[in-house]
C-alpha cells in the first residue's frame, strides 16, 4: 500500500488520511423558492411524471428519474422519446450488477424486440436503438464496436450528447475506451460553456429582498400645543382689541391704523422669511441587539471599508463615517430584522449604501447619508426686520395707551408678553413637527429612489443565473476531467478500471444553494475518486473550484483489494450518510455529506428528502455498492462483476492472479 497524504502508515495507529474529508461547516444555504423546475402539478398522471423525471435525469438525479419515469416507460402509453429517456435513466451512473432483476428483465426484452419507426426515420428510435447496440457490444467481445460508434456519429447532437454523458459506467472493453474519448472530448468542450465562469456565482446569490426606507415618523404636535396656541392667540386679539377701543374712544383713530400697518408688515416679515434649517443628529451608537444586528454591522463596515475614496486609508474612514455607519446600520436592522432574513438577501443593500457615502464625500450625490432630522427655525435679515416691525407697532399702541391710562397698558402688556411667549412657542412646535415630518418624506423617497436603482441593477446583473440541470452538466464534465486526470497519473486507459466511483463532500466554509426539490451545490467541492483496476484500489483526491472549473490536487492513496478490512455507512438525523472505509492496518477515510438546517427547507420539503435528492446526484449509492463490495468479497467481488464476467472472466482471473491479488 502506498500513502501520498505525507504521513506513512503505521501497523497499529489509527489516523484519517483523508483528513480534508472529514465533516466540515458550510455556509448558511440558499433555497431559490421560486423555482419549480422540479414540482409535480397537482394530481400529476404517468405522462406529467415522466416529464419531471426527465428533469431529473437532466439535473443528474438518475433514482429520482427512474421512480417518476417508472409508470410511463412501461406502460401502453409509452413513447419513443419516453423508452431513450428511460433506457438512460435505467443505465446512468450504474453498473451492471446494479440493475434490478425487472430493470434486466426489460432491458433484455427491449434488446429482443427493438421499436421500429413507425413512419420513415425516427431520431428518438435511431437513439433507443443505438442505446442497444452499444450496450450488446460491450457485452459481447466478438462485437465489432465500429458498427456501434458510426450509428453514434449519425445521431443528431441532443441525443448524441445524452448517450455520452449517462453510459459512462455501463460500458466495458475497447468500446468504452472509444466512448471515453468522445465523452472525454465533449467535457472538455462543455466545462466553461454558457460563460460559466461568469454565471456560477449567480446561482449561490440568494434573491435580494426588496428595497426599503425608514418612513417618516408619524406627524404629531406636541401635547397641548395646539390648545396652547388657539388659547394664546385669542389672549392677543383680545389684548389688541382691548387697546383698540381705548384708543379710539381718546381719538386716535390713526395710532390705531399706524399700528395696524407695522405690525401686518411684521407678520408677513416673520411668515415669509423664516428659515427651517435640518439638523442631523448623532446615531444611538449603541449596537441594537440580535444576532442578524450584530452581522450587519460587521459585514457593513467590511464594505464601507472596501469603498474608500482616494487618498484615505481603511482606518481613516471608519472613523470619519462612524456616525453614518451608525446611522444607516440601525436603520438596516429597524427595517429587516423583523423579517428573519440572511445578511446575504441585504448584502446588495450594504454594498450600496457603503458606495453611497463614497459619492457623497467626492461630491458625485447628494442624498442625505444621516438619517436622524431636525428641523432649526432661523431668521434671515427680512425676517428679523419683520420681528422688529411687529415689537414696535405693539410699543408704539402700548405707549399711546400709557399716556390715557397707565394701569391699562402694564396690565396689557404683561398678557401681551406671556400670551406672546406662550404662542411663539406652541407655534414653533407645530411648524418645527410639520418640517421634520416635511423633510422626512423628501429623504424617504430620495433614498428608496436610490435604493430601487440599486436593487433593480442588482436584479438584472442576477438575470442570467444558471439553472440546476446547467450546474448538474459543469458538474459532470468536472468529474470526468477530474476522472482523466487519475487516469492519466496512474497511466491507465478506461478500459482497464474495473469499476470507478465518486464521493464528493463540500469544502469547508463553502457557499450553496439549490433550486426547490432539487440537491445542493457547493462553491468548493472536495472530490474522492475511486479507481478499482488488477492491482488493487486507487484513491486520487482533488478540490474542486466549481466556479472556474480549477482542480487542486490533494493527495493519492493505493491499496490492495485484501488491505479493505471494513466501510461503514451509517444514516444520522436528516438521512445524511457518513463513510468510514476502515483498512487493515488501521488507517481510516472518513467522509460526511453537508446537512440541511430547518430554516433552509420550505414547506414541503424534509431534511431527509434533500439528504436523498443530493446523494442520489452525487452518486452516492453507486459508490456505496462498488466500496462495500470490496469490503466485503475483495477481489471476488471483482472477479464476478468487473468487466469480461460473461465472455472473459478467466482473463480477468489471470490478470488478478499475476498481480498477486
Amino acid at each position: 500500500m502506498t500513502d501520498e497524504w505525507g504521513s506513512p502508515p503505521t501497523g497499529s495507529s489509527s489516523s484519517n488520511v483523508a483528513s480534508g474529508f472529514s465533516h466540515v461547516d458550510v455556509q448558511a444555504g440558499t433555497v431559490h423558492g421560486d423555482v419549480n423546475h422540479y414540482t409535480l402539478p397537482p394530481g400529476a398522471g404517468p405522462k406529467e411524471k415522466f416529464d419531471v423525471g426527465v428533469r431529473y435525469l437532466d439535473g443528474g438525479m438518475a433514482g429520482e428519474a427512474r421512480v417518476l419515469m417508472g409508470d410511463a416507460a412501461i406502460g401502453p402509453a409509452r413513447t419513443d422519446q419516453m423508452l431513450f429517456y428511460w433506457l438512460l435513466a435505467l443505465v446512468s451512473g450504474r453498473s451492471r450488477d446494479e440493475l434490478s432483476a425487472d430493470e434486466a428483465r426489460h432491458l433484455r426484452d427491449l434488446q429482443a424486440n427493438p421499436p421500429e419507426p413507425a413512419n420513415g426515420r425516427d431520431v428518438w428510435v435511431d437513439g433507443v436503438r443505438v442505446v442497444l447496440l452499444l450496450l450488446d457490444s460491450a457485452r459481447r467481445t466478438d462485437a465489432d464496436i465500429t458498427v456501434a460508434l458510426k450509428e453514434l456519429d449519425c445521431l443528431p447532437d441532443l441525443q448524441q450528447g445524452l448517450i455520452l454523458r449517462h453510459m459512462e459506467q455501463f460500458l466495458e472493453g475497447p468500446l468504452e475506451d472509444k466512448m471515453w474519448e468522445l465523452a472525454l472530448a465533449q467535457a472538455r468542450g462543455g466545462q466553461l460553456a454558457a460563460a460559466r465562469p461568469d454565471r456560477v456565482w449567480k446561482f449561490f446569490e440568494p434573491v435580494p429582498i426588496e428595497p426599503r426606507a425608514r418612513p417618516p415618523r408619524p406627524l404629531v404636535d406636541p401635547p397641548g400645543s395646539h390648545v396652547r396656541a388657539v388659547a394664546s392667540a385669542v389672549l392677543l386679539v383680545a389684548c389688541a382689541l382691548g387697546l383698540a377701543v381705548r384708543l379710539a374712544f381718546a381719538g386716535h383713530i390713526l395710532v390705531i391704523l399706524g399700528c395696524m400697518a407695522i405690525s401686518a408688515i411684521g407678520l408677513l416679515g416673520l411668515r415669509d422669511e423664516t428659515e427651517w434649517n435640518l439638523e442631523y443628529v448623532g446615531a444611538d451608537a449603541e449596537l441594537p441587539p440580535g444576532e442578524f444586528a450584530r452581522k450587519v454591522d460587521h459585514d457593513f463596515d467590511h464594505y464601507v471599508a472596501t469603498y474608500l475614496p482616494g487618498g484615505l486609508s481603511a482606518g481613516d474612514w471608519l472613523q470619519r463615517t462612524v456616525d453614518t455607519r451608525q446611522s444607516i446600520r440601525n436603520e438596516i436592522v429597524e427595517l429587516y430584522r423583523p423579517s428573519r432574513i440572511s445578511i446575504r438577501r441585504v448584502a446588495w443593500l450594504l454594498r450600496h449604501e457603503a458606495d453611497h457615502i463614497k459619492r457623497i464625500w467626492t461630491g458625485e450625490t447628494r442624498v442625505p447619508y444621516t438619517r436622524e432630522l431636525r428641523a432649526v427655525p432661523r431668521l434671515g435679515a427680512r425676517g428679523q426686520g419683520g420681528l422688529a416691525a411687529l415689537l414696535g407697532g405693539g410699543a408704539w399702541m402700548l405707549f399711546a395707551v400709557a399716556k390715557i391710562d397707565i394701569l391699562l397698558a402694564l396690565v396689557t402688556a404683561f398678557f401681551v408678553y406671556r400670551g406672546g411667549v406662550v404662542h411663539v412657542r406652541a407655534r414653533l412646535a407645530m411648524e418645527r413637527e410639520r418640517r421634520r415630518f416635511e423633510a422626512e418624506q423628501d429623504q424617504h423617497d430620495e433614498v428608496l429612489a436610490a435604493r430601487s436603482k440599486a436593487f433593480d441593477r442588482w436584479r438584472t446583473k442576477l438575470a442570467d443565473r444558471p439553472r440546476d440541470p446547467e450546474m448538474a452538466r459543469w458538474l459532470d464534465c468536472d468529474r470526468k476531467l477530474l476522472l482523466e486526470r487519475a487516469l492519466r497519473h496512474y497511466r491507465l486507459a478506461a478500459s482497464d478500471v474495473i469499476a470507478h466511483a465518486f464521493i464528493e463532500t463540500p469544502a469547508a466554509s463553502s457557499k450553496r444553494a439549490r433550486v426547490r426539490l432539487g440537491p445542493w451545490r457547493y462553491e468548493k467541492y472536495q472530490i474522492s475518486v475511486f479507481l478499482l483496476t488488477a492491482d488493487g484500489v486507487r484513491n486520487f483526491a482533488s478540490d474542486l473550484d466549481f466556479v472556474t472549473g480549477r482542480f487542486d490536487d490533494q493527495g493519492r492513496l493505493n491499496y490492495r483489494f485484501d488491505a479493505v478490512a471494513s466501510l461503514r455507512v451509517d444514516r444520522g438525523t436528516g438521512n445524511v450518510q457518513k463513510f468510514e472505509l476502515l483498512l487493515m492496518n488501521g488507517q481510516s477515510i472518513k467522509m460526511q455529506m453537508a446537512d440541511s438546517v430547518l430554516d433552509e427547507l420550505p414547506a414541503d420539503e424534509t431534511r431527509e428528502s434533500v439528504a436523498r435528492i443530493t446523494q442520489d446526484a452525487a452518486g452516492i449509492q453507486h459508490t456505496i455498492h462498488v466500496l462495500e463490495g470490496i469490503a466485503a468479497e475483495g477481489r471476488e467481488w471483482v472477479r464476478r462483476t468487473g468487466p469480461g464476467r460473461s465472455n472473459g472472466a478467466g482473463n480477468l482471473a489471470s490478470a488478478m492472479r499475476e498481480n498477486g491479488n
